[in-house]
């Protein structure tokens, strides 16, 4: 019986051949489409979810208060580990980590840069991914250990078997030989922590003081709990913990779990507020949308042409037919071409699925050795192949006998009204999407063209390590001779976000509710002038100015009019006890994304402070002018490679996760409108198939071909327009709430619902006259005699 029916189904698909085609290519790209934006959501719901243990692993967090406002940082203090794991009974491993830094390792000849940081030896074993060469228990106890991953140490030696061999590691002016104690494996792609060597946070700590007190943060703190601790109560009773330690602290403490910070990890004023985990949702159900809508498009045709099948249901059902063996039928119809649709979709996913890890930033590859795989492809199928044939089977199956040997058979217009709102449903998604990708786009175009207040487009920035920190007077002096290069400075600030920052400024008749976090800029002469900031009042620092460098600041507008707030026309302010005062102030500069607004700032003069050097460049001739720049480097510098970067590529990896919204959102819409069209070219040659004798009579009326045009047009352009209104409506909802997560933003433009209109109606519009056109141009005396 079923071999019976699967031929049935052949047959039926080599006598439609378009709307087989249709279907069959209209669900393999609902598929493809699904498959792709799964992939990706599970790699994204999996990050760090791979950690052993957890459920038991936490990420320490604050809330620092300033006046009203409240700062959530995952920077703690330096003690915090440690003091949490003597004191508390609740914690079984604990571990505090600095920042990722590039280091250079030399082993004889060969010289590499690594990426890394300063841990704990309780982080190797909260994230313990397996041990390649070594003991877990003995890495890290001493200063002069060093423990690699396993790519790490092929890097170096091309090997793994490297425990106890020597190997100096550079920084900055430092060289220190270290012994290589252990080689772990490479943690997961799944894992945010990412390096290739770590160094004991002991030796880190022992050359920076102020790591000791309980009122700085920097590094990260994450801990494990004890098996059958509970999370959220242990989390509630951290809250006064550093301020048991310090009576001036402004902190509440807090337990985060780890295998949720990466989607779920966002905080506005203190409440928690959507992450990552929002966008997961937003293409989890584009995803769905896309799918829905191919299956639409299978009901549509499927239904549409229903007269030509129901001739076949009526001699089946006076064979003896019943319901339930009709169903059946069609049902296995939908799921054989929803099963021909998903190894096309298979095959498309494989063929674009490096493109799409491009795009996404992502390594994601086909599981095709996991049974979790297959199981879950095969359900999509099953139920795609179920939903798209659901409503066709049911309807069919109901046709009655008398009614099928009829000379004509038409749908009735409960079914007409739901095949026209399946495509009203179509084209709404296809409206949201392309108004939504336009808002995105213009948002984004926004951010990336603006004033930053400072010169992106003429900036490199350069690492100073080795002679180049150490004479960098000399350096500066050799990069002024070349007539391309216009000014040369250095500072502590990278413009990629906060990094050093401070509540502990205060000024005269100072407001408690007017507390801020401050950045802590650190720089050299020519600083202001290098990086293109806009002096607006007073002057920059001077050489003849001797006190600039220990009395001395310049504030940006936002921290001046803070100050003035409370006392107007006030020039001095204190910061860490020392007074200061305010020579100059420079307009506002961003150096965090769009989303913030700008934190107040403060620049000191403290060139010994400073690790990141900058020139400012004529772009006429820009490769002559970094071929002189790695020459100069090379000569003063030997010992290290030559690195350097454009401030306008830093900045625009600010909005690396915006860009890739908006790119996926852009594909995705055009996916959207060409699979709602395909569609629409098959219920337009549906209806001029229905219409050929009607067609054929008005042209022999002398009808134009304009006029036979709108006969089939008009069935769907005003859907067409209905759906435009209410996406427009829905797309102008969700966009503004998705622009409530900027501090800076565009307005809600009149234009982008008129050129979305545009957009869809000219493709529907197209697609369905160049159907109409062939009917509208085919034999009227052959039309009419057929029929």
């Amino acid at each position: 019986m079923i071999k019976n029916y699967f031929k049935i189904a052949l047959r039926g698909f080599a006598k439609h051949k378009l709307t087989f085609f249709i279907n069959l290519f209209g669900l393999s790209l609902g598929l493809w489409a699904a498959i792709l934006i799964g992939l990706w959501v599970n790699s994204e719901m999996n990050v760090n979810k791979e950690l052993p243990e957890v459920a038991r692993v936490y990420q320490m967090m604050e809330h620092q208060s300033y006046g009203t406002n409240i700062f959530t940082t995952a920077s703690t203090p330096g003690v915090l580990a440690e003091s949490m794991k003597e004191s508390l009974a609740d914690v079984e491993y604990a571990a505090t980590y600095t920042w990722l830094e590039n280091y250079l390792f030399v082993i004889g000849d060969k010289r590499i840069k690594l990426e890394g940081m300063h841990v704990m030896p309780d982080l190797l074993k909260i994230y313990d991914y397996g041990v390649v060469e070594g003991d877990l228990n003995f890495m890290l106890t001493e200063n002069n250990h060093v423990v690699l991953t396993e790519s790490g140490a092929i890097s170096l030696f091309g090997r793994t078997d490297v425990v106890g061999e020597d190997v100096e590691i550079k920084s900055g002016t430092d060289s220190k030989n270290f012994i290589i104690q252990g080689v772990i494996n490479d943690y997961p792609n799944s894992s945010t922590m990412k390096f290739d060597f770590v160094l004991p946070y002991s030796l880190y700590f022992e050359e920076n003081d102020w790591l000791e007190e309980w009122d700085n943060n920097g590094p990260r703190t994450v801990i494990r709990l004890r098996e059958g601790v509970d999370g959220d109560k242990f989390s509630a009773s951290m809250e006064n913990y550093i301020q048991d330690k310090s009576e001036e602290s402004n902190v509440r403490l807090f337990a985060y779990p780890y295998g949720d910070y990466y989607l779920h990890g966002g905080w506005k004023d203190g409440q928690k507020i959507e992450g990552r985990i929002k966008n997961v949702k937003l293409f989890a159900m584009i995803g769905l949308f896309v799918l829905i809508i191919a299956c639409i498009n299978f009901m549509n045709l499927s239904t549409a042409k229903s007269q030509k099948r129901a001739k076949e249901v009526g001699v089946r059902k006076v064979a003896g037919a019943d319901k339930k063996s009709l169903v059946f039928q069609f049902m296995s119809e939908s799921i054989l071409i929803s099963f021909f649709s998903g190894i096309i979709a298979l095959i498309l996913v494989q063929a674009t699925l490096p493109i799409f890890n491009n795009l996404t930033g992502k390594e994601m590859f086909v599981p095709y050795l996991s049974s979790l795989f297959w199981i879950r492809l095969l359900s999509i199928i099953l139920f795609t192949g179920l939903v798209a044939g659901s409503y066709p089977a049911f309807y069919l199956s109901a046709t009655k006998v008398v009614s099928v040997f009829r000379s004509f058979t038409k749908a009735g217009k409960g079914v007409v009204m739901a095949r026209k709102g399946l495509v009203l449903f179509q084209f709404i998604l296809a409206t949201i999407l392309i108004v939504s990708t336009l808002v995105v786009y213009k948002q984004i175009s926004f951010a990336m063209n603006q004033d930053l207040g400072y010169s992106k487009d003429q900036l490199i920035q350069i690492p100073l390590e080795g002679k180049l920190l150490e004479s960098f007077d000399v350096f500066k002096t050799e990069l002024e001779k070349n007539e391309n290069i216009e000014a040369v400075s250095r500072s502590s600030f990278g413009f990629m976000g906060r990094n050093s920052n401070t509540g502990g400024v205060s000024w005269e008749g100072k407001d408690p509710e007017n507390a801020a976090l401050f950045e802590v800029i650190r720089v050299d002469y020519d600083f202001i002038k290098t990086s293109g900031m806009e002096l607006i009042k007073g002057r920059a620092f001077d050489l003849l100015n001797g006190s600039d460098s220990t009395s001395g600041a310049i504030l940006n507008q936002t921290a001046y009019d803070l100050m003035q707030k409370d006392h107007e026309g006030s020039e001095f302010f204190r910061m860490w006890d020392v007074e200061r005062s305010i020579i100059g102030v420079v307009k506002d500069f961003h150096f965090e994304s769009f989303r913030q607004s700008v934190a107040p700032a403060i620049l000191l003069l403290d060139p010994i402070n400073t690790w990141q050097g900058y020139v400012k460049v004529n772009t006429e001739n820009i490769q002559e002018t970094i071929a002189y720049l790695e020459k100069t480097a090379a000569n003063l510098n030997p010992e290290f490679p030559f690195e350097y970067s454009f401030m306008d590529e830093n900045y625009a990896r600010l909005y690396q996760e915006d860009v890739r919204l908006r790119d996926l959102a852009e594909y995705f819409s055009i996916l959207t409108i060409l699979i709602s069209c395909l569609g629409l070219l098959g219920l337009s040659a549906h209806i001029a198939e229905q219409k050929t004798k009607e067609i054929g009579i008005r042209k022999v009326l002398g009808a134009s071909t304009f006029s036979i045009l709108q006969v089939i047009n008009k069935e769907f352009i005003l859907i067409v327009f209905m759906s435009i209104v209410i996406g427009s409506g829905l797309a102008f909802w969700l966009m503004q709430d998705w622009l409530d997560g900027y501090q800076y933003k565009i307005n809600f433009e009149w234009w982008f619902i008129p050129l979305s209109a545009v957009t869809i109606m000219g493709v529907a519009f197209l697609t369905v006259t160049l159907q109409s056109l062939k009917a509208a141009n085919s034999n009227p005396v052959k039309a009419i005699k057929s029929e």
